[in-house]
């Protein structure tokens, strides 16, 4: 490839922090650096779709991605939103044939390093804290689905939407003079996909809350300024 993966110092720790590589030996690190694939995609491509035959795993690098899945009955949800260093498209490491469950689509122009199936299983035998680690992450995509079902069967919608924003403040949160700075691109429209619910109910409960001093609202962005008060919502406290 053009650019040495393995020579760029911030990409060596992004990835050796990594679920798909955590507790890897600095020798198969770098085999696994070595062998890496550098792959860009500008805002609105897709690293891959739903459906499409599982080849390769991936790290994002830069940027963020949102995994996005459309139900049977044509509905798209929103899975989650990846931010640098976490893993996706685990699949192909253990059942290829399967296809990506879901959809990866870049919401800025982001970068990730992506493996192929083989290439992973060669390194595995090296180190198999990696079958482990993918195993694991597909375990705790099973769990989140689980609980997303139960929030749909007992959380009212204002404690979904609520959770959904501190779970991504949690993820990419970055503090201002304003509050906690959900450090990505989002939408009113991703947060209606991700908490199961509609635009109009986003845009109404988000316009309350920030009357109300809990955030503040601007175009793709969001500022908690109290996420105590968040948090209360949250746990049906209020």
């Amino acid at each position: 490839m053009d650019y040495n993966v393995a020579m760029d110092k911030d990409i060596q720790d992004l990835i050796r922090k990594s679920s798909l590589f955590r507790d890897v030996n600095d020798t198969v690190l770098r085999q696994a650096l070595d062998v890496g694939i550098l792959r860009s995609v500008e805002e609105g491509g897709f690293f891959f779709l739903q459906g499409d035959p599982a080849k390769h795993a991936y790290v994002l690098v830069s940027g963020r991605v949102k995994m996005v899945q459309i139900t049977p009955n044509g509905q798209q949800i929103t899975l989650r939103m990846m931010t640098p260093g976490q893993t996706y498209g685990g699949i192909a490491m253990l059942n290829p044939d399967a296809g990506y469950p879901a959809t990866a689509q870049a919401v800025e122009n982001s970068t990730a390093i992506a493996w192929g199936t083989e290439q992973l299983r060669r390194l595995a035998e090296k180190a198999p804290s990696i079958s482990v680690n993918t195993m694991q992450l597909m375990h705790g995509y099973i769990l989140e689905l689980q609980e997303r079902q139960k929030a749909l069967l007992t959380e009212r919608v204002e404690q979904r939407i609520a959770r959904i924003l501190l779970k991504l403040a949690a993820e990419s949160g970055k503090k201002t003079e304003e509050g906690m700075l959900i450090d990505m691109r989002l939408t009113r429209q991703d947060v209606a996909e991700m908490s199961g619910t509609t635009l109009y109910t986003v845009s109404r409960t988000l316009a309350e809350w920030e009357r109300a001093g809990l955030l503040k609202i601007g175009r793709e962005r969001v500022i908690l300024r109290e996420p105590h008060g968040l948090v209360r919502i949250a746990d049906d406290l209020t």
